[in-house]
C-alpha cells in the first residue's frame, strides 16, 4: 500500500473541518469507552433523583406548615414540619452529593478510557502517517475536544436521565396540588424544547468552525515556539507573533459568533421561566380567591414551578451541549478514522530465532503513485555489515522505513530469515530490528530512562554497561545527578555527538539481531563524527547492520556497499572487503 508524504497544509486554514455526523452515531461510537461503567450510571441517576424526590416532599412539608402553622398561627404545630423539612433538606443533600460524586468518577473514568484509546491509535499509525497533521491540532483533539464529549456522552446521559425522572416527580406533585395549574405549566414547557432544538442546531454549526479554529492556534503556536531557534535566527520573531495573532483573532471571531446564539440561549430561557411562572402564578391567584387552592397550596406549587422548569431547562441545556460537543465529537472521530496503511495479513506469525539475514528482493515503493526506490536487490548474511550510499533524495531513508516495516513496497519484498516481512507481524519485526534515526531523539526524563526505553526491565549494570560501550559514561556520571539527571526536551543539556552516544547507548542495550543505522554522524563535526565511530563499532559487532551513510570513512566498516542512483534506481552491490578507518 502506498504512503503518502506529509500533506502542505494552507496557511490560512491548516486544519480543516471534520465531517458532520448525527448525534446517533456519536453516541454509537463513544459508548463502548462509557459501558465498562454502565452499572454505574443508573446508581448515579437513582442517587440524583432520590434527592430530586427530597425536594419533592420537601415543599409538600412547606405547604403543611403555611396551612397549619402560618394561616391559624399555631406555633406548637411548627416543630413536626420544621423537623421534617431540615430532616429530609440533610438527606437530599447527601444524595446529590453521592449522585454528583459517582457521575464524576464515571466522567473522569470515561476521559481517562476515551484519551488512552485515541493515543493507542495514534500509536498504530507510522511516523509519517502522523506527520501529515499538526501536531498541535492533534493535541486540542485529545484535551478540549474529548471534553466535550465526555459532557455529552457520560454526564450528559446522567444529567438528562435525572432531569427527566425528577421532572415527572415534579409534574406528577404538580398535578398532585392542582391538576388546573399543573396542566398550565406543561403548555409552557413545550416552549423550552423549541428553544432548545433550535438554538442546538446553531451552536453545533458555530462550534464546527470554533473547533477548527482552536485546532488551528494550538498548531500555529506548537509550530511557532518548536522553531523558536530559527525564528531568532532570521530575526523573524514579529512575524512569528503575527501569524499568532491572525489565527488568534479568527478564533475570536468564531468564538463570539458561537457567544453570540450560546449566551442568548440561558437569558431566553430566563424569561421564559418568568412568563411561564407568572401565568401560572396569575391562574393560581385566581383559583385561590374561588376557593379552589389554599394559601399553601399556591406557594408550595410556585416553589414546584421553580423545580419544574430547572429540569426543563437542564434538558434544554444537554440539548445545546450537543452543539458543542457534537462538533468535538466529530473532529475526534475523524481522528480515530485515520488507519494505518501497514496492514498485517490473514495469518501472519510472529518471528522467532531470527538470525538476521536480510534481503530486498526487486523492490520499489514510493508516496502517492510516485516511485521513490525501484529494482533494489540486495542480500546480507546474518552479521554482515551492508553500507548504502547514495545522493540526497535516492531514497535512503525509504529503505530505512521498509526495513523497520514504517511503510510496505509497492512491489518486489523484503524478506527477514527468508520471510516476507508482510507475512510476520509488526510486534515481531519491530523486536528484531532496531532503527536509530539521523536525529537522536531523547525524552524530558533522566538518562536511566532514556538508555532503557527500549529494554525498561534492564538492570543497572546492564544500563551503565550499555553506556560505557556506548563512550557515554564519562559524561554522564559527571552531570549534576548521574544517571538520575533529567535531561531537557531533546536532550538540550547534552551536545549533538554526547546526545548520539546516548542514544547509541539505548541501542546497544536493546541488542536486537538486526540493525539499521540512518546517518549516525550527520551534523556532527569531524572530532565528535571519530567519537561516535568506535561505540558504532560495537553497536554493529555481530548484528546484520544496513549502515545508510554519506561518510566515506564509515562506509569502510562495511563487508559490502548498496549504491543507490538519483532516481532510487540500484547500482548493485560491491564487496570491497571490510578495511580498517
Amino acid at each position: 500500500m502506498n504512503q503518502e508524504p506529509p500533506a502542505i497544509p494552507s496557511a490560512e486554514a491548516p486544519v480543516d473541518l471534520a465531517p458532520a455526523l448525527p448525534v446517533r452515531e456519536i453516541f454509537r461510537r463513544f459508548w463502548p469507552w462509557v459501558r465498562p461503567d454502565r452499572y454505574w450510571l443508573p446508581v448515579s441517576i437513582a442517587l440524583l433523583v432520590a434527592g430530586a424526590a427530597g425536594e419533592v416532599v420537601s415543599v409538600l412539608l412547606f405547604r403543611n406548615l403555611i396551612d397549619q402553622v402560618l394561616v391559624p398561627r399555631n406555633f406548637a404545630g411548627f416543630w413536626a414540619p420544621a423537623t421534617g423539612m431540615v430532616a429530609v433538606a440533610i438527606a437530599s443533600a447527601l444524595l446529590v452529593f453521592l449522585g454528583q460524586y459517582t457521575a464524576t468518577r464515571i466522567a473522569e473514568r470515561f476521559l481517562l478510557r476515551l484519551r488512552t484509546g485515541v493515543v493507542a491509535h495514534l500509536h498504530t499509525l507510522p511516523p509519517d502517517t502522523l506527520r501529515r497533521r499538526w501536531h498541535g491540532d492533534v493535541v486540542a483533539r485529545l484535551t478540549t475536544d474529548i471534553d466535550q464529549i465526555e459532557q455529552l456522552v457520560a454526564s450528559g446521559v446522567i444529567d438528562a436521565a435525572s432531569a427527566l425522572i425528577s421532572l415527572v416527580f415534579f409534574v406528577s406533585a404538580a398535578f398532585y396540588l392542582s391538576w388546573p395549574l399543573a396542566l398550565a405549566a406543561c403548555a409552557v414547557a413545550p416552549l423550552f424544547w423549541i428553544a432548545a432544538r433550535h438554538f442546538a442546531a446553531r451552536i453545533q454549526t458555530l462550534s464546527r468552525e470554533s473547533r477548527r479554529c482552536e485546532g488551528s492556534v494550538t498548531a500555529v503556536v506548537e509550530e511557532s515556539l518548536a522553531n523558536s531557534e530559527l525564528a531568532h535566527a532570521y530575526n523573524q520573531q514579529s512575524r512569528e507573533v503575527d501569524r499568532v495573532r491572525r489565527h488568534g483573532q479568527s478564533l475570536v471571531r468564531a468564538d463570539l459568533a458561537t457567544a453570540r446564539v450560546a449566551e442568548l440561549y440561558p437569558p431566553l430561557l430566563n424569561v421564559l421561566e418568568v412568563v411561564g411562572g407568572l401565568f401560572v402564578v396569575g391562574l393560581g391567584a385566581f383559583e385561590l380567591t374561588q376557593g379552589n387552592l389554599t394559601l399553601g397550596g399556591l406557594l408550595a406549587f410556585a416553589a414546584f414551578m421553580a423545580q419544574l422548569f430547572g429540569p426543563a431547562q437542564q434538558l434544554s441545556a444537554v440539548a445545546a451541549v450537543l452543539g458543542t460537543a457534537g462538533a468535538g465529537a466529530e473532529r475526534v472521530i475523524e481522528l480515530l478514522g485515520t488507519r494505518s496503511p501497514i496492514v498485517e495479513r490473514p495469518g501472519a506469525t510472529a518471528l522467532a530465532g531470527v538470525r538476521g539475514e536480510l534481503r530486498c528482493k526487486g523492490v520499489r515503493a514510493g508516496y502517492g503513485g510516485r516511485p521513490v526506490l525501484q529494482g533494489v536487490d540486495f542480500a546480507v548474511a546474518p552479521g554482515e555489515i551492508l553500507a548504502v550510499m547514495g545522493p540526497s533524495g535516492a531514497g535512503k531513508s525509504t529503505l530505512a522505513k521498509l526495513l523497520v516495516r514504517f511503510m510496505d513496497p509497492d512491489l518486489g519484498g523484503v524478506l527477514l530469515d527468508g520471510t516476507d516481512l508482510r507475512d510476520a507481524t509488526v510486534d515481531s519485526v519491530r523486536q528484531a530490528v532496531t532503527l536509530l534515526p539521523q536525529r537522536p531523539q531523547l525524552f524530558h526524563a533522566s538518562v536511566r530512562d532514556n538508555i532503557a526505553y527500549g529494554r525498561p526491565e534492564a538492570t543497572e549494570e546492564q544500563i551503565v554497561q550499555a553506556a560505557v560501550d556506548a563512550d557515554a559514561h564519562d559524561f554522564l556520571r559527571v552531570l549534576p545527578h548521574g544517571y538520575d539527571t533529567v535531561l531537557g526536551e531533546e536532550g538540550l543539556q547534552l551536545s549533538g555527538g554526547q546526545a548520539r552516544r546516548v542514544a547509541i547507548a539505548r541501542a546497544l542495550l536493546r541488542a536486537t539481531p538486526v540493525l539499521v543505522l540512518d546517518e549516525p554522524t550527520a551534523d556532527l563535526d569531524a572530532p565528535a563524527a571519530r567519537r561516535v565511530v568506535a561505540p558504532l563499532r560495537r553497536l554493529m559487532s555481530g548484528r546484520t547492520t544496513v549502515l545508510i551513510t554519506h561518510d566515506r570513512e564509515l562506509a569502510r566498516q562495511a563487508d559490502a556497499v548498496f549504491r543507490l542512483a538519483a532516481d532510487g534506481s540500484g547500482l548493485g552491490l560491491d564487496r570491497p572487503g571490510r578495511r580498517s578507518a
